[in-house]
């Protein structure tokens, strides 16, 4: 590793190389965040405009704006969950029904 470094560091063109690679390397981090950032601005602006729409109360403050997101959100993962346990129950129910046709056609032959 330290020979990799030193052959780096002595060679001005292996130098020029690591800079242009460390800058492409920021400049994609930054052009991400950036991304990031936007991505999140458009969707509040459509909970906004989906609140508006609705007739429920905008937030004021930042404050409301976590609190109803995350009373959102947390029916969401309720719901979710009741979801995904009436599908485990009934995906258990399609897989014995069939489980035992199958162990009925076997003994009845």
């Amino acid at each position: 590793m330290d020979s990799i470094i030193n052959m780096i560091l002595s060679n001005p063109v292996y130098m020029a190389i690591a800079v242009i690679i460390v800058i492409l390397l920021i400049y994609a981090l930054i052009k991400k965040v950036i991304k990031l950032i936007f991505s999140i601005g458009v969707i509040l602006i459509i909970y906004v405009v989906y609140l508006n729409y609705t007739g429920q109360d905008v937030p004021e403050d930042i404050e409301d704006l976590k609190k109803s997101v995350s009373k959102k959100v947390d029916r969401v993962k309720e719901t979710a969950s009741e979801t995904i346990n009436e599908v485990k129950e009934s995906t258990k129910k399609i897989v014995e029904q069939k489980a035992n046709e199958k162990i009925d056609q076997l003994f009845s032959d």
